[in-house]
């Protein structure tokens, strides 16, 4: 995996628009993203992973999702068939590979686990594929049943039309 701020450029196929706010993220989504860039980090210095995230979750009331990050980080640095960009932890915006992980928790939340195996066939494949999902469900799991989902829907409106 890599990190890196100074890094603009598209890895893989799936196409995202480019420039997303972190910000715009919901809590749960704020919460992974800095979780996996501060993942990054701990392992790059060989500090304990473990102490590095778990005051986040312990203020999130999800301590046990620190563990499932964890995992799912783990998994994909040793698992996935091609570089995965991890941005700096204070950048303001999602690189491609942020989002991507992004879409396969939110489809994983939303119980649409074929799409999200598809996600994920776009950097790891086999046995440990599987195995990925079955802890970023958990782990998107764990933040929603703390009112940290991944998936938002303040942006979306109704708007009636009396044209019908």
């Amino acid at each position: 995996m890599q990190g890196c701020c100074a890094q603009d450029k598209k890895v893989g196929s799936y196409n995202q628009p480019s420039k997303i706010q972190t910000k715009t993220l919901s809590l749960g989504g704020q919460l992974f993203v800095w979780s996996a860039r501060r993942w990054l980090i701990a392992a790059q210095k060989k500090e304990q992973i473990e102490a590095a995230l778990a005051y986040p979750y312990r203020t999130a009331k999800c301590p046990g999702a620190a563990k499932l990050l964890d995992e799912i980080m783990s998994i994909l640095a040793v698992s996935s068939y091609r570089p995965v960009t991890i941005r700096c932890l204070h950048c303001p915006v999602l690189d491609n590979d942020e989002w991507l992980l992004i879409q396969t928790l939110r489809k994983l939340q939303t119980n649409d686990e074929k799409e999200a195996a598809g996600l994920v066939d776009e950097f790891m494949r086999g046995a440990l594929a599987t195995t990925f999902l079955r802890a970023a469900t958990l782990y998107a799991n764990s933040l929603s049943h703390v009112g940290k989902p991944i998936t938002r829907t303040n942006f979306l409106r109704v708007i009636e039309n009396q044209n019908f």
